[in-house]
């Protein structure tokens, strides 16, 4: 096993643990809200958009876009069926920040 798989496991060993009763937070998202971004590693969502656990679908896709074949797939829009307003656009791109 490599050391950072092991690192990943040990990180996601002690969040677990932490967790707590984030498990009872209620479906959809609190804040209502769901995020289309890139899946950039140098972009943290939650950090940029301020949210905790529960406030928002968080959908990361190549580019951060909204294309056809996400929707006709269905990846995305089973993310976002359950919440009140429309899915907004913000779209973070690599470097945009």
């Amino acid at each position: 096993m490599s050391k950072v798989l092991q690192e990943v496991l040990a990180a996601n060993e002690a969040y677990a643990k932490s967790f707590g009763n984030k498990g009872q937070l209620p479906m959809p998202p609190a804040r209502q809200f769901s995020i289309l971004t890139c899946m950039d590693a140098r972009l943290d969502p939650a950090k940029y958009a301020g949210l905790s656990e529960g406030d928002a679908h968080v959908i990361r896709n190549a580019g951060g876009r909204l294309s056809d074949d996400a929707t006709e797939e269905g990846t995305l829009v089973s993310k976002v069926r359950a919440l009140r307003d429309e899915l907004k656009g913000l779209a973070a791109k690599a470097g945009a920040l």
